[in-house]
Order: C-alpha cells, then structure tokens, then sequence
C-alpha cells in the first residue's frame, strides 16, 4: 500500500499509526504542505490527505483509512470494539474537528515564524528534492496562502487555545475513574486519535517524523508545550505514544 502524507500532518500521523497497528506493509509517499494537491487531487477532489492507495482503490481522510484497516483486525485486536462503537466513533470525531484544527492552526502559527531553512528540517522529512529546493523561494506566498486557508491570526490562537484547553480538562475528567483508556480497559481508536490530534502541543518522540524537543521549539510556543505536556490529559496522551506507538513500531517490524 501507498500512504500520501504531509509529514508533519497529525492525521497522517493517525493513519501512519494505524498501518502499523494493523501490521501492513506500506510506502510513504510524502510532500510539503500545498505541494501536496498535484499527488492527491486525482484521488481526493478536496486535496485532503492522507490518503491511502490500495489494490482495490484510493481512501482520503484518516478515519475512513482507520475504518478500512480495522476491518482486518481480529475482535480482540480491533480499534472499534463492535460493543463499544458508538461511543468510540464519536470521541474520534469529536477530538478530530476541534482539537485537530486548533492544535494544526497552532502549530502553523508558530512554526511558520521561523526562517524557512528551519522550518523545513521538520516539515520536509520524506519529501522530494525539488519541492525542499523550490519552497524557501515560494515561503512568503506559502505562509500568507496557509494562513488564510487556516484562519490563523493571534486572535483564533487565542480562542483555539481555549478549546485545546478544555478538550484536554474534558479528557482528564473521563479519566479520573481510574480508568487506563477513553473508553474503558480497551485501547481504541479514540485514543489514537486524542494522542494523534494533541500531539503538536506535545511534541511526542515517538512520533513518525522526527519533531523538534520541547527546548529547540520556537520560543514563544514553549510555554505551552510546557502547560499542556504537564496537563494530566498531555500525560496521558504522552503515555500512548510512548507504550502503544512504539510497542505496534516493534510489533510491525517483526511481523511476517
């Protein structure tokens, strides 16, 4: 299979979490942010990605690859226990339309800040040379085209962190019954996709690119990178990572 990324993307990273999860083989195919359109347009008419190509055809959007790859799994092994579904999907949904476009907007916000050169260590793993050639001369037009496609301006960060905010107080008080997931004893595809959509406010070193530490962030991000990486939900979503993205990482790598 074929994953069409943006490597920096959080919902790419949720789909590059599922593939592994499942155990599949597959190629990634990756492209800077609006060098994207030309691979993804004859298969998404939205420009979304990721998308995944299979044998039998092309998926845009993570949940519907989420969906596709869950379908292979075992009972005991699937990320939308059938007794649980409901409640899943909607958790899914829910962290996917608010805490990913805020979390994305901000990490646009601050990191389109910094010289291109910089910008490109993070966002440019995996992407073909001539697109890291062609954009530090294309950045002026890519940051004022990315930030008003994102609505991005200090007044939407600041209302978006309002939502991070309380998407994670949301999150720590279903979790203060003790219990060690979203939705109960079971690893779901809700907690893929909190740890997915919270993780450019956390920077997680298991992620599927190489991000920058907290420390070599931009400086006026640190704070809260430092606020919400210490939020019990930051903890929780940090714990995700670093047992279940990891463990499917060695799990894949041994797999037949």
């Amino acid at each position: 299979m074929r994953l069409i990324t943006i490597p920096l993307s959080h919902y790419c990273e949720k789909a590059r979490w599922g593939l592994v999860y499942a155990g599949v083989d597959y190629v990634e195919e990756a492209h800077l942010q609006v060098f994207h359109y030309a691979a993804v347009r004859p298969h998404s008419s939205r420009g979304m990605v990721p998308v995944l190509i299979t044998e039998t055809g092309a998926i845009a959007d993570s949940t519907a690859i989420l969906r596709f790859l869950d379908a292979r799994l075992p009972d005991a092994c699937k990320l939308y226990p059938e007794e649980q579904r409901k409640e899943v999907e909607a958790l899914e949904d829910h962290f996917d339309e608010t805490l990913g476009v805020e979390t994305r907007r901000w990490v646009y916000f601050h990191w389109m800040s910094l010289p291109a050169r910089e910008v490109m260590k993070t966002a440019g793993q995996g992407a073909p040379l001539w697109e890291l050639r062609v954009a530090p001369m294309l950045f002026p037009l890519l940051r004022r085209f990315l930030g008003s496609r994102l609505a991005i301006s200090s007044i939407t960060i600041e209302q978006g962190l309002k939502v991070i905010s309380a998407t994670f107080d949301e999150v720590a008080a279903r979790l203060g019954d003790g219990r060690p997931y979203l939705c109960g004893s079971r690893f779901s595809a809700a907690d893929v996709a909190f740890a997915c959509m919270a993780a450019p406010v956390l920077l997680p070193p298991e992620y599927g690119i190489l991000l920058p530490t907290p420390e070599a962030a931009p400086v006026q991000a640190r704070e809260d990178i430092r606020r919400f990486r210490e939020h019990p939900a930051g903890q929780f979503a940090l714990r995700l990572f670093r047992d279940h993205r990891r463990r499917a990482a060695v799990s894949s790598a041994s797999a037949p």
